[in-house]
C-alpha cells in the first residue's frame, strides 16, 4: 500500500486520484485473490489516513477513518453511490473502522472521482467533521448522482446569483477562487480556504435585512480563523447590466483558470439543462452589497454556544434568523476578498 501526497490543488488531485485507481486496477489483475485492495493518501483523520480502493467487481471506493462510537448511517438510496461502514486491518493488522463511500457504476467513474477530490479537500480542511462532512456532501452530490432536484424558483435562482456575484468578484482577486466555492459541495459556509470563509446570503424582499441561518455550524468561523458575512439584495430587473444565471456563469469560466472545478460545482447544484425557462429568461441586479465580520460578539448560534461546547444529542434541524439592522459589525469587500484569495 503506498503512501501519496495530497495536493491542495483539485485538478493535480483529481489527476493523482485516477492514476492510483489506475495502479489499483493493475494490481488487481495480477493477483489471484479477488479482495478490496486499497491504497493510502496523505489526507486523514485522527483515526488513520484515507484511502482509495478498488473492490473485486473494479468498483471504486473511498475509505474515510473514523471512530467507535462515529455515527455513520447507511445511505444506499441512490444508484450512483452508496455510504456503508466497513472494518479493515491497518498497515499493523489493527482493525480501523472506516465510513465507506462506494460508486456504483462503472460510467460514473470520473463523475465519482470529482466528488472524492472535493470530499478529500474539505476533510483535509476539517478532519474532526469527517462524519458531518460525508453527509452533507453526499447531499450536495445526490442529483448528479442519481437524486431528485428540487424546483428553481425565482428566490432560490437569486440566492445562486447572489453566490455568483461574489465569486466572480473572488475570480478578479485570484483564477484559483472557484476551489474555495465549497457551499454546492456541502461545506456549511459557501466560500471557504484554509482559515478564512465566506457566508452569502441574498434576499429579493424589498425591504428589511433578515437572513435565515441553517445550522449551528453555518456562522462558525475555521480554526484560528475568520468569517465574513456577504449580503445581498437581489432584485428582478430588466435594466441595463441585470444578467441571467447563464451568462453570469458565463462569465465566471471566463475568468477562471479551473473549468473543471467550476463544472463540478455546478454540476452538484442539479441546475436545469439549457437556458429554458426561468433560469435562462429572469434577470438579476445585485442592487445592495452589506459585508459583515462575524466577530464573537456576532449574534449567532454556534457549538460554543452550548454546554460542553456541542449542540445537545438529540437536536436536528436548528435554523433561525438574524435582523441585519440591529448590527454593527460592517467591514470592507475588497479586505474580506483579498483575504480568502490569499488563502488559497
Amino acid at each position: 500500500m503506498n503512501e501519496h501526497r495530497w495536493s491542495a490543488t483539485s485538478l493535480r488531485l483529481r489527476e493523482l486520484l485516477d492514476a492510483l485507481w489506475d495502479r489499483l486496477d493493475r494490481q488487481a489483475s495480477a493477483e489471484t485473490e479477488s479482495a478490496m485492495t486499497t491504497a493510502a493518501l496523505e489526507a486523514g483523520t485522527a483515526h488513520g489516513a484515507l484511502r482509495l480502493g478498488r473492490d473485486a467487481d473494479g468498483l471504486r471506493h473511498l475509505l474515510v477513518p473514523i471512530g467507535p462510537r462515529d455515527r455513520v448511517d447507511d445511505d444506499l438510496r441512490s444508484a450512483g453511490v452508496h455510504l456503508t461502514t466497513r472494518t479493515l486491518s491497518s498497515d499493523d493488522e489493527l482493525p480501523v473502522r472506516y465510513a465507506d463511500i462506494a460508486c456504483r457504476r462503472h460510467d460514473l467513474a470520473g463523475t465519482f472521482t470529482g466528488l472524492v477530490a472535493d470530499l478529500t479537500g474539505l476533510i483535509a480542511v476539517n478532519p474532526d467533521r469527517a462524519p458531518s462532512l460525508i453527509v452533507r456532501t453526499l447531499h450536495a452530490w445526490r442529483l448528479l448522482l442519481g437524486g431528485a432536484s428540487g424546483r428553481w424558483t425565482v428566490p432560490r435562482l437569486a440566492g445562486l446569483f447572489a453566490e455568483l456575484v461574489v465569486l466572480e468578484d473572488l475570480l478578479s482577486v485570484d483564477k484559483r477562487s472557484v476551489r474555495a466555492w465549497l457551499g454546492p459541495l456541502g461545506c456549511p459556509q459557501d466560500f471557504r480556504g484554509t482559515h478564512h470563509a465566506i457566508e452569502v446570503k441574498g434576499t429579493v424582499a424589498a425591504e428589511g435585512r433578515v437572513v435565515h441561518i441553517h445550522g449551528a455550524d453555518q456562522l462558525e468561523a475555521p480554526e484560528n480563523g475568520t468569517l465574513a458575512l456577504a449580503w445581498l439584495r437581489i432584485t428582478e430587473s430588466a435594466a441595463p447590466g441585470a444578467r441571467s444565471i447563464p451568462e453570469i456563469i458565463a462569465a465566471c469560466r471566463e475568468k477562471t483558470d479551473d473549468l473543471g472545478a467550476l463544472e463540478t460545482r455546478l454540476a452538484a447544484l442539479g441546475l436545469p439543462e439549457g437556458d429554458e425557462g426561468p433560469m435562462g429568461r429572469t434577470r438579476f441586479l445585485a442592487t445592495e452589497h452589506r459585508w459583515y465580520e462575524v466577530a464573537v460578539d456576532f449574534p449567532r448560534v454556534v457549538p460554543q454556544t452550548f454546554v460542553d461546547g456541542a449542540v445537545p444529542a438529540g437536536v436536528h434541524g436548528l435554523e433561525y434568523r438574524i435582523d441585519l439592522d440591529a448590527v454593527s459589525h460592517l467591514t470592507e469587500r475588497k479586505v474580506v476578498l483579498e483575504r480568502l484569495g490569499a488563502d488559497l
